[in-house]
């Protein structure tokens, strides 16, 4: 079976640990929680934290170990059952209570449970005013356990025991009596592809009672009807009257029901309301404490004052004991407590003592660990391996039980630490905890670098005003010193006309030294082409030699017809226009294209590869050109096919200094983009990776000053990414090198 894609992913909301660890600590006293939680990879403020959520596999190794440990095997259905009781302030209690009746509280089981649980959908159908059907269906087949099957049916029967008001706390066990009735027809772990329960209770004096005013109503009415139909009015006159009593009392005790029923709850639902109303009190508190720090450290300028007043909204505003402000000296070499609230004289002493030691490392401080790393702390249980050595005897001996410590931040770069602290624990610190100290700490951040920029800013101001008044002072005292100002300020502005000018010169210095490199390059073409010639002429001066040397024998033999020099001189003119066309070629090669014109990609490495076509061939390399989109760009097709002859010529240099046997270029040509793409590779080996970043530097060679000139890759990558312009890169491939010219410069099909 492949591994589930959900196991590690966050499933189930904490609030169900949450049930079994009260169950533990009600019935369970000998259980060790915090070796159960740390068997389980959880955290005790996880649990304590709604918003935490547990994957499977936490989940699956806290049923395992806790079955061990209390050794039931049915501990899942009990911890279910015990959602139901009062002391379980958390988990499925506080979303049923204000619900009149459990048949309401299924109707909306599909909502409710999504609060719970991600491995699974629930789906509810009221069969009768006592009885529902429930579908539980899973996301991913496989991921559920069957203890989870036992959990879901202990959370049914206490939805029901929820609304049984008189029941004790004692009563939410396996022994307790008269619980609904839970039918299982259908289950995943038999092989079925849902989990299908029908639950059935005893109807409430509410429903009997609704029930038999809608049963007496039609009856009664009817009679009535009918008595007065028949025109007997002796009999309707105590008939109706008694009708109306017994619905107004069967009615008046259905509303008394109902207002008892609702009664209950919301008597139920009490303690939850006072704890959603401490919560909003603290929210707001939150809310308030951002809103003063932001609103009020914009209007300071000393760093002193402005950590005071944080100190004091921190006080008012948040529910923790004490806080601290801990900041970098000038030297960023310790931390010091520069601003803080809750503590004693002699508790800020013996922090203070502390050496805080940015420099070393081997301390193993928390609020240097804080500090260096830009990361919050939360510790709900010191130890020394937590908080370090001299950390923890301060907290010992100042009854520290919880902190949490973060670092202010400020354009990436740490500024200091603040912390808050717990001494008597009112309850276990958590993940909104961080974030709430996180925030702050950020725009303290930014309020201290904003305080030390405006520091800076009148430190400089001062000084400039000290400088103004003293040049004003120079000034009144002298005009003659301002007049040889003047003639320095003049003489400055003819040296700098003189280094523009010189700046220039070497401008174009620097634009004729290109030139040369250009002309450089072209003369090295040129020796190619001579050389290319030769290749190119050679085979049609052997037809030539052939024609002409043919003609004495074809006379000798008697064969010299009329015909027979027609078609001579015909195959003659033929081999001249071919060699004609050549020259034509490459005169046409070494013109300067004066402007930019449209051209075809695939014509011009034609007519470059048609120039070198019999040097290559000579050398037995195979050229094969694979053109798919054929584009055409806007450029310079002279200067694109010299950079394309010039790229040939490296590969042709590196077949001649390798032995190949098998010798290969591909001509690749396609759009990629709306960018016109030319690649160029070979079977060569390619480059090696310590040059690569050298080759297209101007007089770079590896072949000697004898043998290369060292510019024509150089000028290469001149012309395609100045002249085009483009982008001309390289890269090694498995067989060889390969060069990529990009052109952005689409130009129209129709030119």
């Amino acid at each position: 079976m492949q591994p589930s894609r959900l196991r590690d992913m966050p499933l189930y909301n904490s609030r169900i640990i949450n049930s079994y660890i009260l169950l533990i600590k009600h019935k369970y006293s000998h259980v060790d929680i915090s070796e159960l939680l740390l068997y389980a990879g959880m955290k005790e403020y996880e649990v304590a934290d709604q918003a935490h959520w547990f994957s499977q596999e936490q989940i699956d190794r806290f049923h395992e170990k806790l079955q061990q440990m209390t050794g039931n095997a049915r501990i899942s259905r009990e911890a279910g059952r015990y959602a139901a009781s009062p002391d379980v302030l958390g988990a499925m209690r506080q979303y049923i209570l204000g619900l009149v009746d459990a048949s309401s509280t299924f109707d909306i089981i599909s909502k409710t449970t999504a609060k719970f649980t991600r491995s699974s959908s629930y789906q509810s159908r009221s069969i009768a005013s006592n009885q529902v059907e429930i579908t539980v269906t899973p996301y991913e087949p496989g991921l559920e356990k069957p203890y989870q099957c036992e959990n879901r049916i202990g959370f049914f029967e206490a939805i029901v025991l929820v609304f049984n008001h008189k029941m004790t706390d004692l009563q939410y066990f396996p022994e307790i009596r008269n619980l609904p009735t839970i039918e299982h027809p259908e289950c995943m772990f038999r092989g079925d592809p849902v989990c299908r329960y029908i639950v059935t209770w005893e109807k409430t004096l509410f429903t009997f009672l609704k029930k038999m005013r809608n049963l007496l109503a039609l009856p009664l009415a009817a009679l009535n009807l009918a008595l007065l139909a028949m025109g007997d009015t002796g009999v309707l006159t105590w008939v109706f009257p008694s009708s109306l009593c017994v619905l107004l009392l069967v009615a008046l005790a259905t509303e008394s029901s109902e207002k008892k029923a609702i009664k209950e709850s919301l008597w139920s639902t009490r303690d939850s309301i006072e704890n959603l109303l401490d919560q909003i009190n603290l929210n707001y508190n939150n809310a308030m404490l951002t809103h003063e720090i932001g609103q009020r450290l914009g209007n300071y300028t000393r760093i002193e004052e402005m950590l005071f007043d944080v100190a004091q909204i921190m006080r008012y505003r948040l529910e923790y004991d004490r806080g601290m402000i801990f900041l970098a000296d000038g030297g960023r070499k310790r931390l010091e407590l520069r601003a803080s609230y809750g503590y004693k004289d002699e508790e800020l002493a013996c922090l203070n003592s502390l050496p805080f030691l940015l420099e070393n490392r081997e301390l193993g401080d928390v609020y240097l660990e804080c500090f260096r790393g830009q990361r919050p702390f939360l510790v709900n249980e010191l130890s020394s391996g937590s908080v370090g050595e001299n950390t923890l005897a301060c907290a010992h001996m100042s009854g520290t039980r919880a902190f949490i410590c973060c670092p202010i931040v400020a354009d990436g770069a740490s500024l200091g630490v603040l912390t808050v602290e717990n001494v008597q624990v009112k309850r276990p610190l958590v993940e909104r905890d961080i974030s709430l100290i996180m925030g702050t700490a950020s725009v303290l951040g930014i309020s201290i670098r904003n305080c030390e920029l405006i520091g800076a800013l009148e430190t400089a101001n001062e000084e400039l005003e000290l400088r103004v008044a003293k040049r004003t002072q120079d000034l009144e005292k002298s005009r003659q010193k301002m007049q040889e100002q003047h003639e320095e300020l003049v003489r400055t502005y003819f040296d700098l006309e003189e280094e523009t000018a010189q700046r220039l010169n070497a401008l174009e210095e620097l634009a004729r030294k290109e030139r040369m490199l250009l002309q450089q390059n072209r003369l090295a073409a040129l020796g190619e082409m001579i050389n290319n010639i030769a290749h190119q002429w050679r085979q049609p001066l052997n037809e030539l030699g052939l024609i002409v040397q043919e003609l004495p024998i074809m006379y000798d033999r008697g064969d010299f017809n009329k015909e027979y020099l027609r078609e001579s001189v015909a195959k003659f003119m033929k081999v001249l226009s071919h060699t004609s066309k050549t020259i034509d070629d490459f005169r046409t090669f070494f013109k300067p294209d004066r402007e930019m014109v449209p051209f075809r990609v695939t014509e011009v490495v034609d007519k470059a590869l048609s120039l070198v076509a019999e040097s290559l061939k000579h050398l037995e390399i195979k050229v094969t050109v694979h053109s798919v989109d054929d584009p055409a760009i806007m450029g310079h097709p002279n200067e694109f096919s010299q950079a394309i002859l010039n790229i040939l010529f490296n590969a042709r240099d590196a077949f001649k200094e390798r032995s190949i046997s098998c010798r290969q270029i591909e001509i690749r040509i396609f759009l990629e983009d709306e960018t016109a793409v030319v690649t160029i590779g070979d079977n060569a080996g390619g480059i090696p990776e310590e040059i690569m970043d050298k080759i297209f530097d101007p007089y770079f060679t590896t072949r000697g000053p004898e043998q290369g000139t060292g510019i024509g890759l150089y000028m290469t990558k001149m012309i395609i990414e100045k002249n085009i312009p483009g982008k001309l890169s390289v890269r090694n491939t498995e067989k060889g090198a390969e060069f990529r010219i990009e052109v952005g410069k689409v130009a129209s099909r129709q030119h």
